[in-house]
């Protein structure tokens, strides 16, 4: 087992995490008909009005089942990496506990959310026997049933990112080591995967800052946070995979010179600014660097390809 996968099977767990929210929108016929006959749209070329698909009580649902649900899926994608496993979220071993309250505490309000809504729901539903009046229109609304199953927030046991361990078993030598060398290129293409996404993510962040700060008018307060959360996943993965001293690198300019002043700060100080455009700049330029560099996995172990019964099958 290589050093890497050692690293990364004593420090990370893969979460599973799904969820699902309600349908908010439905599109019809009038409302396109509608939109071509206003902008003059010529025949065959596709064109769509949206309307409430709850009808009345679609902004209710959006305030009290949605919100929930997007602030769940807003800190998966913040504060967790990505895997290759779908319906999957790499996170450390240390924050796991963080994760797992958080999570819970998303699922509360939504499952709030959903105890309030839904009595409401179906009363409205068995009042107008599934046939909304939208004014001049009408929609066919949904099965108070159909509803409630779409909203959700569901986290499994965090599952060990594990090389395969055959001690003890009864097989085959070569076969024993093609599953173990097939396991760990499959381990290693889960946290290439992962690191790949985290870069992007602090790639991404940090463009963000050298182009808002050079040119933008409007500066949102998630400019400064968005990539102090990146540097924290990526600073977070590095440490507990392959330690690559280029990574650490771009984490400690983003955290020491960009991260360490607030957006306030940044938008009154001239020089603070400067430093943080500077600092995007040199950052994005190392990651760029990294992503395009070969992958760690390159240097680690080899699948049978020759005398292999998993070759016949899987190759």
């Amino acid at each position: 087992m290589s050093t890497f996968i050692d690293n990364l099977s004593n420090n990370m767990l893969l979460l599973p995490v799904s969820m699902g929210r309600i349908q908010l929108e439905v599109k019809t016929k009038k409302g396109a008909d509608a939109i071509k006959s206003a902008l003059g749209v010529a025949e065959g070329v596709r064109a769509g009005g949206t309307i409430g698909a709850l009808g009345a009580m679609t902004d209710l649902a959006a305030e009290l089942i949605n919100r929930p649900y997007g602030h769940a899926r807003t800190y998966t994608y913040t504060h967790t990496l990505a895997a290759a496993v779908r319906g999957h979220r790499i996170v450390t071993t240390t924050r796991t506990p963080e994760h797992l309250t958080r999570y819970a505490e998303f699922r509360h309000a939504m499952t709030n959310g959903i105890n309030e809504f839904m009595p409401q729901y179906e009363a409205y539903y068995a009042s107008t026997n599934g046939i909304a009046d939208m004014g001049s229109s009408q929609i066919t609304i949904p099965h108070p049933d159909a509803v409630r199953e779409k909203a959700y927030i569901n986290v499994g046991v965090p599952q060990q990112i594990r090389p395969a361990d055959l001690d003890g078993m009864n097989r085959p030598a070569g076969l024993a080591a093609d599953i173990a060398a097939r396991t760990d290129a499959h381990i290693m293409q889960q946290a290439e995967a992962a690191k790949t996404a985290a870069v992007e993510e602090l790639s991404k962040a940090v463009d963000n800052i050298e182009k808002q700060l050079t040119s933008g008018k409007r500066l949102h307060d998630s400019l400064i946070s968005n990539a102090q959360n990146a540097s924290r996943n990526l600073r977070e993965f590095t440490d507990s995979f392959d330690n690559d001293p280029r990574l650490i690198e771009a984490c400690d300019i983003v955290d020491d010179r960009i991260a360490s002043s607030t957006l306030e700060q940044v938008k009154n100080s001239e020089t603070l600014r400067s430093q943080a455009v500077r600092a995007a700049s040199t950052a994005s330029k190392s990651l760029k660097r990294v992503a395009s560099a070969p992958a760690v996995s390159d240097e680690v172990g080899t699948i049978i390809t020759g005398d292999s019964l998993l070759a016949d099958l899987i190759d």
